[in-house]
């Protein structure tokens, strides 16, 4: 198939200054914590099973998505380990098939110790030959100053476009004994992976942040050489959700979530990446939709849980997914998101567990997370709001009230944010998987 790169993508009617506000918002981490969570039991003891319904049955297996880790990197060694190892020593027992990580493997790319964590974590991976595959995000190639970078693939000046650090712990020479790795582009910026379980053919595929057009291209000559695998596609930003809805007032209702476009890649440190980045609305467009085996695609970047589903050029359903958690007080509570595939129901089953606690993550659990990220933007946003005409003892009001329990306004912003079930930690998706094979034929 040929690749087609038409059209400008929309501009954002949100004004300059509540964009820029909420992408200040969103560049601030909340507080972190040093260690991990008070009461966690020490590594060796974390043996968490998963309840019993959801371990896969016979016929079933199971696909573990990593949210962004770069905070752990950097700070919580132990939750990261905890996390691979947990998926080592459950890999058998729970049918677990492959590994894809969002991006933001690490904080700062020149962090030799950040580096070292992240290896290490994945050699747990490594022993039991368990197949993964990266999205390489900003934080992965952007470090320090005053290293010397060659950075003339991007605007930013901290970007080595040579990819070094991420390409020493995790090349594609590292892999080339390995039969489930496909393939690296001729940068090692993307990858591929292939695997077959309970039947089906899976192609695993891992584009960059703001993935460059040359990256593009690459993938689609690997898509149109496989079109016989259904293929799932992780990047690394593409959804955004801040939260903001209707239930709210004046300016807090204008943002809505989905993929980043516009004005968000315009502001401040959101704008693209790399000289030839394709926006995400261009990366759907152009690739995404004009390869109909693409029936799943997941991302991070942002802190936030967030589905929505978009039809390619066949008609077929692809299911889009943001999961993040790194902005938590200990860098992320050891969240994963497992998908349990059901192929003969053509159904998977998607759940966050945490490896620190052993906890299923219930629907509507962020929500008071949500009200901080409302404090965050009302601290951030202020002198605007009231140049826009918000009164700041209203905005005050408004916080206090989503905040008081049982409260209608609370009530109302709960509903809206998970009354449609597009920020739940719990769902089923619906698949027909043969129908991506026979599209792609």
């Amino acid at each position: 198939m040929a690749l087609t790169f038409s059209g400008s993508t929309p501009r954002d009617t949100t004004p300059t200054w509540l964009m820029a506000a909420l992408l200040a918002l969103v560049a601030a981490s909340c507080t972190q914590e040093d260690g991990n969570p008070e009461g966690t039991p020490p590594l060796e003891d974390r043996t968490h099973p998963l309840p019993a319904e959801w371990v896969p049955g016979e016929g079933e297996f199971m696909v573990v998505v990593l949210p962004d880790t770069q905070i752990y990197a950097e700070r919580f060694p132990e939750t990261f380990e905890s996390q691979l190892r947990w998926i080592a020593d459950r890999a058998q027992e729970y049918r677990i098939a492959f590994v894809s990580h969002v991006g933001d493997i690490v904080q700062t790319a020149s962090e030799e110790r950040e580096w070292r964590v992240a290896r290490a974590t994945f050699d747990w991976l490594d022993d039991i030959d368990m197949p993964y595959g990266f999205s390489v995000a900003g934080h992965d190639v952007s470090g320090s100053w005053p290293e010397p970078w060659d950075s003339s693939c991007s605007p930013f000046p901290q970007t080595d476009c040579d990819i070094r650090d991420f390409r020493r712990h995790f090349g594609a020479e590292r892999y080339t004994d390995r039969p489930w790795f496909g393939g690296a582009s001729p940068s090692g910026m993307s990858s591929y992976q292939v695997i077959e379980a309970e039947g089906l053919a899976l192609l695993f595929l891992h584009l960059p942040q703001d993935t460059p057009a040359e990256e593009v291209a690459w993938a689609g000559e690997v898509l149109d050489a496989h079109p016989d695998r259904l293929v799932h596609l992780t990047t690394h930003r593409y959804l955004m959700d801040y939260r903001l809805t209707s239930a709210l007032p004046g300016p807090l209702a204008l943002v809505r979530a989905g993929r980043f476009s516009g004005l968000t890649y315009e502001l401040g440190n959101q704008i693209l990446m790399y000289h030839t980045g394709l926006p995400a609305q261009t990366l759907f467009r152009s690739f995404i939709a004009t390869h109909p085996n693409i029936f799943m695609v997941h991302c991070g970047h942002v802190d936030a849980e967030f589905r929505q589903v978009s039809r390619n050029r066949a008609g077929l359903p692809v299911h889009e997914i943001l999961v993040d958690y790194q902005d938590m007080a200990d860098g992320g509570g050891g969240w994963l998101r497992l998908l349990r595939f059901r192929p003969a129901d053509d159904q998977i089953d998607v759940i966050s567990f945490s490896t620190l606690t052993g906890a299923v993550r219930a629907n509507g659990e962020g929500f008071d997370h949500s009200i901080d990220i409302l404090r965050s933007y009302r601290d951030l946003a202020g002198p605007e709001l009231e140049r826009f005409g918000v009164d700041p003892d209203e905005a005050d009001r408004l916080i206090e009230e989503v905040s008081t329990e049982g409260s209608p306004l609370r009530e109302q912003y709960f509903q809206s944010l998970y009354g449609r079930g597009e920020r739940d930690s719990v769902f089923t998706l619906d698949v027909s998987f043969q129908a991506y094979l026979d599209a792609a034929r």
